[in-house]
């Protein structure tokens, strides 16, 4: 009857795990590590998801070489527009856009300053409909005639050369010939001449980043042809020789390939380097195939049980939670090495071993897993996951060691010779408290020389490691760089349009009054850009007499001196406007490509974002006392946007969330080693061993040059598990066998320091991983865990003794 119950059992458990596995997705939006409650991140998603298009590349073509300093053939922009045409002609993108699609289609512009007008501000409509009315039109374009001769500057001279109405001075005009930020706007080339930008369009949908790195890696294909045409030219006697060009592919489709791939990479790697490594130790030490084999079996039966469950309860897996394999892998070795350690001393009698090593085991797999449990107490959803994961993985473990493992060993593992080493690298209670207390003096010595470790909330943490996009996105900050380093943006965010108009009032209210009290030098917000019922309704009428009015003004300004092609674009405007019908809202892709810039908009419910830009005052920068003054402008659906936030945000958030976890599950802990040892005593000593190791491992970070971040400071937590569970060992062995140290070293100390090493080689690994943010937890984790093992095994049974005979070692 047991024999089927089990078996049903592990079946059932496969199911259920088999299941949820093929529900994980990985998530690779770095921005989902962050807390979403906080504004500055709030401000980050939301822009994030509205600018950001998965079916959308960015390459960023440099040359070295500004335009006018060479051939105009091998220019930026002429080798941008030959390389955007190969592409096509490849078939790799659907669009390849090398310059604004108004420049090509200048209606698109013309509808798009229609709708402008007919949603802007009613006052400055009338004053425009006065300048062009049959009484002031001539002055009108007079004036702008007389701009037009005495005017400097080359860009104002062309637009004032075809634009005699005026319809190029509404306010938000400015906001277009200002913009040199990416997603298609207005400016192509970089300021210098030496860079030019191409938007790249997939040429089907990518669902998710295996299919975008399948097109990528097309698009580069097709880079290298033309760029060895290029070179096969270049190499032509005849032919001008061109500047060696650098091209860099970055955006969303580029980010989410390499994170995506670089995870797949990171869970078979390490995983595998993981299960080999722990599997040579685990030979070196027990020297059975079988007991390796079950150990194996059991620790893929976990592993799947925790990520199945993962999968019912997330679906989509983080970048931190990945590091769940390796940590679990590590820790759910350690109650296995523990049984068959025990085995060689308690014998083979399944009673007898489930004596020695049930308890230790189920009560150490329940209080690591609580302890990475609470690291749903914090704010960082990656972490949380982690925690989640392995506390579920912790405890399938403990069950599935004793229920499956167990028998195993006490099957497979006969014929064993006993330990009997002696124990003599464990000290006697007075050199034990030597030791320590020289081993505290001098990590005190070290911290009173060199200070405590520094902390660093940079958000470059979160970027991943060797990344090509990262670098490409980088290079097109430098080359198109924003009017002002300390340019902040500010979104505005609401589900439907009556919503949004109202935020966008209250979002221009509120940076009116930061402007007055000296927060904010300079301020933009494009809500002229929302469509606005009210306004057109009253702007439509004014607009559209105007517009009926075209045959005049036409035949004025051609009899002032504009031609033909000056008038283009006023014609156009006036077409528009005449054939506007309330709701008017710009359908070009010329208009829609500019409009991107600023707004994103569901036209079938309505509601979207709006993006402006906020240059705050020195006395308010994020670093600042001043600071809370500029966060006060964040509201319900207003956010502050801009990495330079993150460092204030995330450090205010890391001490809140360590109050919230380490209280909490030092109450937990206490109470459950209270209810495990109920000696005072003992708790006392496996708190100390805690004490003991923190001291120590500060030391060691400042000897290293490492800095606690908002990653790593969340590696306290899972220390602090991993050393009570090794305590936990030590004192019920020490317990159970009478403070023989003899018999602690030969059974439960063997096993700890394979745990130990096991749960090294598991952080360890992370330090492999192509995230900088798992790296410097895995630095941390790995210090700790050795001290944490060194000094339960080795100094905590001197602690405990009160006299120990040389029998008893």
């Amino acid at each position: 009857m047991r024999k089927w119950w089990l078996h049903l059992m592990l079946l059932a458990a496969i199911a259920v795990a088999a299941l949820g596995i093929t529900r994980l997705r990985f998530d690779t939006d770095i921005l989902s590590m962050l807390p979403g409650e906080l504004p500055e991140v709030k401000g980050l998603k939301a822009q994030h998801q509205a600018f950001a298009r998965q079916d959308e590349a960015i390459l960023l073509l440099e040359t070295g070489v500004a335009g006018g300093d060479h051939d105009e053939e091998h220019s930026p922009a002429k080798l941008a527009q030959s390389l955007a045409a190969h592409l096509e002609k490849d078939g790799v993108v659907k669009r390849a856009r090398w310059q604004p699609q108004w420049t090509a289609d200048p209606q698109g512009l013309s509808e798009l300053l229609a709708y402008l007008w007919l949603n802007g501000d009613p006052a400055e409509v009338r004053a425009l409909a006065g300048r062009l009315s049959a009484e002031n039109s001539q002055a009108t374009l007079d004036a702008a005639l007389e701009e037009i001769a005495t005017s400097l500057s080359g860009q104002d001279l062309a637009l004032q050369a075809h634009d005699p109405f005026g319809f190029l001075a509404h306010p938000a005009v400015a906001d277009v010939l200002g913009s040199s930020s990416g997603g298609g706007g207005a400016n192509f080339s970089s300021a210098d001449g030496t860079a030019h930008l191409i938007f790249l369009d997939a040429p089907r949908e990518i669902p998710g980043y295996r299919e975008a790195g399948a097109w990528l890696d097309q698009v580069r294909a097709s880079i290298a042809n033309w760029q060895a045409a290029q070179d096969t030219a270049t190499h032509d006697p005849s032919a001008p020789v061109s500047p060696s060009t650098r091209i860099s592919l970055t955006g969303e489709p580029a980010f989410s390939s390499e994170i995506g791939l670089a995870m797949e990479k990171d869970m078979s790697g390490s995983i595998g380097l993981t299960l080999t490594l722990i599997a040579l130790l685990f030979w070196w030490m027990q020297r059975r195939l079988m007991l390796l084999h079950g150990l194996v079996l059991t620790l893929c039966l976990v592993f799947a049980v925790a990520l199945g469950v993962a999968g019912w309860v997330y679906g989509e897996l983080s970048i931190m939670a990945l590091a769940s394999a390796e940590i679990l892998i590590g820790l759910a070795t350690d109650y296995g090495l523990v049984i068959c350690q025990e085995a060689k001393v308690a014998g083979h009698d399944r009673k007898k071993l489930l004596h020695a090593s049930g308890r230790p085991v189920l009560c150490g797999a329940l209080t690591t897993a609580v302890v990475f449990s609470a690291l749903n107490l914090g704010g960082l959803p990656g972490m949380a996951q982690l925690g989640s994961i392995v506390g579920w993985g912790l405890l399938a473990a403990g069950v599935l060691m004793i229920v499956f493992y167990l028998p195993w060993v006490a099957r497979f593992g006969v014929d064993r010779a006993p330990a009997e080493d002696e124990a003599k690298w464990i000290p006697d209670r007075r050199n034990s408290w030597l030791i320590t207390a020289a081993i505290s003096g001098l990590a005190l010595a070290v911290l009173a020389w060199k200070g405590m470790p520094g902390v660093e909330f940079d958000s470059k943490i979160m970027r991943p490691r060797n990344s090509t996009a990262m670098e490409g996105f980088e290079r097109m900050r430098e080359k198109f760089p924003d009017k002002d380093p300390r340019l902040l943006r500010i979104v505005v965010q609401a589900p439907d349009d009556a919503t949004m108009l109202a935020r966008l009032r209250e979002a221009e209210s509120r940076l009116a009054q930061a402007g007055k009290d000296g927060v904010l030098l300079e301020s933009s917000l494009p809500a002229a850009w929302w469509p606005d019922p009210v306004k057109q309704e009253e702007n439509r009428a004014v607009l559209l007499a105007m517009a009926r009015d075209a045959p005049r003004l036409l035949a004025a300004a051609d009899a002032t001196g504009f031609t033909e092609e000056g008038t283009a674009l006023g014609r156009q405007i006036l077409g528009f406007l005449e054939k506007a019908e309330p709701g008017f809202y710009p359908a070009s892709p010329a208009a829609r490509e500019i409009m991107r810039l600023f707004l994103q908009r569901d036209e079938t419910q309505g509601g979207g974002l709006v993006l402006g830009s906020v240059l705050p005052d020195p006395s308010v920068d994020p670093l600042t006392p001043g600071y809370p003054r500029l966060r006060a402008l964040n509201a319900e659906g207003i956010w502050l946007s801009g990495w330079s936030l993150f460092k204030p945000a995330i450090a205010g958030l890391v001490k809140d969330d360590m109050t919230r976890m380490l209280v909490p599950m030092g109450v937990l802990l206490l109470g459950m080693m209270f209810l495990i040892f109920r000696r005072i005593r003992d708790v006392s000593l496996a708190l100390f061993t805690m004490v003991i190791s923190t001291l120590v491992l500060l030391a060691a970070m400042t000897l290293f040059g490492l800095k606690w971040n908002f990653v790593n400071l969340m590696a306290t937590p899972l220390l602090l598990g991993t050393g009570i569970d090794y305590a936990i060992h030590v004192t019920l062995t020490l317990r159970r066998t009478g403070m023989c140290f003899k018999e602690l070293w030969n059974g439960t100390g063997k096993a700890l320091l394979f745990c130990g090493a096991s749960n090294v080689i598991g952080f360890g690994s992370l330090m492999f991983s192509s995230s900088d943010a798992l790296v410097s937890l895995g630095q941390v984790a790995v210090i700790g865990i050795l001290l944490s093992m060194a000094f339960s095994i080795f100094l905590l049974p001197g602690w405990h003794a009160r006299g120990v005979g040389p029998a008893d070692r």
